[in-house]
């Protein structure tokens, strides 16, 4: 039997997820909070771990076509001197670094338009004795259905109401992205991560002649921006590093530069009450320090839709998705904190150490795909 559920946000995740409970049969709506859904973000990287999933939805050759794939991350001193150069070339599925608004619109495209309301934001909910939930939109208007996924992201609305005490921590450091355009970066499917003192520089090609860039700077929470503005404050952070930082940040226009402070949560203890759960960031926001927060959104949607189809009692199904993915988010949550951590060292003398220790630890990952993060399977 069909089960009616709603879905309360539009991004990665809250599509992904109908994409996967689609495909397993079940009947779905997504419910976005703005006026449209739009093309937004910035770059972003899918691993083998999340495109093994694309692959098996159908939707692997259309991403594929969108983005640069992945064949070797390169870890980088500010000189441009290499501490490590890792392949990909193992991994049965590849990784690809793509536009996040061309993942949204491949996700959308495998829906059909009546599954997609937008101008819709998610209230609040309540909850029968029998599981059966109603939700209240900001415009008045109710929905009844068989349950609720809250894949509303780090605010969650889903999450405020299932009151779990849980807050945003501040990590200590600010990051801003951008997207440039025709600036040559190297060689082809290189995607590289530049280590200096208490800060970062990430460069991601994109294809279609874009290069996503990411930069990183220890320093308080909700910092405003400097007084010559958002780009003039990166050059300055960045002046004299390897080419092509310089480059890329003064082909970027400074109206798109994204600024954020990098924040997750402590874990949650569960997130699955009755026939209401949550999904993707609102569930476990993580770092972007290994590249995994649509990628874990992916697998959460990927593990549900599976647990739906093995069990037809659907609290049960819920619990068992959130007992599948409690352990692995927190594990990937921990390993993103620790590289960010290592990353942004300022210290000279730990500077220097972490360098060393990181290319000798690193000559015996003779393949990134192997990563426990990177070869997990659903």
């Amino acid at each position: 039997m069909r089960r009616k559920l709603v879905i309360a946000g539009g991004g990665i995740g809250g599509l992904a997820a109908a994409v996967a409970l689609d495909r397993a049969g079940e009947d779905v709506a997504v419910h976005e909070r703005a006026p449209a859904f739009c093309d937004v973000g910035a770059g972003m990287s899918l691993w083998p771990n999340a495109t093994r999933i694309l692959r098996n939805w159908g939707l692997l050759e259309q991403v594929l076509a969108l983005g640069e794939p992945v064949t070797h991350f390169d870890l980088l001193c500010p000189d441009g001197s290499t501490i490590s150069e890792i392949p990909m070339g193992s991994a049965d599925s590849p990784a690809v670094c793509l536009h996040r608004a061309d993942l949204h619109r491949v996700l959308r495209q495998a829906l059909s338009p009546e599954k997609l309301v937008a101008n819709h934001g998610l209230a609040s909910f309540s909850q029968a004795a029998n599981g059966r939930v109603t939700a209240t939109f900001t415009d008045g208007s109710e929905v009844e259905a068989d349950g609720l996924i809250g894949a509303d992201g780090v605010g969650s609305a889903v999450l405020s109401q299932l009151n779990t005490g849980a807050s945003p921590v501040y990590r200590g450091y600010t990051i801003w992205r951008g997207i440039a355009r025709d600036v040559r970066v190297g060689i082809r499917g290189h995607i590289s991560e530049t280590w200096g003192s208490g800060r970062r520089f990430g460069i991601m090609p994109l294809g279609k002649d874009l290069v996503c860039w990411y930069a990183t700077h220890n320093g308080p929470a909700a910092r405003p921006d400097g007084p010559s503005g958002r780009k003039r404050e990166i050059q300055d952070l960045f002046k004299g590093w390897h080419d092509p930082v310089s480059r890329l940040i003064e082909a970027t226009d400074p109206e798109t530069i994204l600024k954020n402070d990098a924040r997750d949560r402590a874990p949650l203890r569960r997130w699955t009450h009755g026939n209401v759960t949550l999904l993707g960031d609102a569930a476990h926001p993580i770092t972007p320090n290994v590249g995994q927060g649509a990628c874990m959104a992916i697998e959460d949607a990927a593990c549900m839709a599976k647990c739906l189809k093995a069990d037809g009692h659907l609290g049960r199904a819920l619990l068992a998705y959130e007992r599948a993915r409690l352990p692995r988010t927190r594990y990937v949550g921990r390993q993103s904190n620790r590289i960010g951590a290592i990353g942004q060292f300022e210290n000279p003398f730990l500077v220097r150490a972490r360098n060393v220790i990181a290319r000798a630890l690193l000559l015996f990952s003779h393949d990134m795909a192997l990563n426990s993060v990177y070869s997990y399977q659903i």
